[in-house]
């Protein structure tokens, strides 16, 4: 069993069919760090100066702005609803960079998959980077940044489906990006194809990479929480 680690809260079916094709599968389970939080405990995790922000989404389809800081926390015990439930293995369901995750089962973290496959593609040249928020263009640039490659970026909320990240692409290839990452679980297949079509660079989908990896391992995931699944 696969247990599926949201920033928001759960369920996130919207991520689950575009890393998957499908968002009811039997093997997968889901928790979330702001699941049982009411109205007012979710705007008060809203960031502080200099906390780094992270976009989700609500339960009710609501965009929500949440202190990366100031969750993790509440993704822990959101880990171990997930192992309580007999999850042999989590994937957090965001692509930053976390510290202080703890889980007995192995973790998942889109950020070291993604970034892996994005430097096999393109250890130099340029690097086009469509993130959901300005506030996290430093991290990112850091984040991305390699000897012999350049980063620029372009913000479009990953809950915005109206076309404009066709515009950022075509932004960020003007700029001369070899590669285009739309970095952030939230984007869609339909943003990747929106994308897509406005350019001809690839668009590489944070969680359709990480589908697709996870996707050869479901079939091992699927006995007992009490074996541990070696990988």
């Amino acid at each position: 069993m696969l247990g599926l680690v949201t920033i928001g809260q759960s369920p996130r079916n919207d991520v689950v069919q575009s890393m998957f094709g499908q968002f009811n599968r039997p093997d997968l389970i889901q928790a979330g760090a702001l699941d049982f939080l009411s109205t007012p405990e979710i705007i008060a995790l809203a960031p502080r100066d200099g906390e780094l922000p992270l976009v989700t989404r609500l339960g009710d389809g609501a965009e929500v702005v949440v202190s990366k800081e100031r969750i993790t926390a509440l993704m822990n015990d959101a880990i171990q609803r997930l192992e309580r439930s007999g999850a042999v293995m989590i994937c957090v369901l965001c692509t930053g960079e976390f510290k202080g995750l703890a889980s007995e089962r192995r973790i998942v973290y889109p950020d070291r998959v993604l970034s892996g496959v994005v430097d096999a593609l393109l250890p130099g040249g340029a690097l086009g980077v469509v993130i959901p928020h300005a506030g996290q263009k430093d991290s990112m640039a850091r984040k991305w940044a390699r000897p012999r490659r350049s980063v620029e970026m372009s913000v479009v909320s990953p809950y915005d489906e109206s076309g404009s990240v066709e515009h950022a692409a075509v932004d960020l290839v003007s700029s001369g990006s070899d590669i285009i990452v739309l970095d952030c679980m939230g984007y869609s297949t339909t943003m990747q194809a929106q994308a897509q079509a406005a350019v001809s660079m690839p668009v590489l989908l944070a969680n359709g990479v990480v589908g697709a990896v996870l996707t050869s391992m479901l079939p091992r995931l699927s006995g007992s929480a009490q074996q541990s699944v070696r990988l």
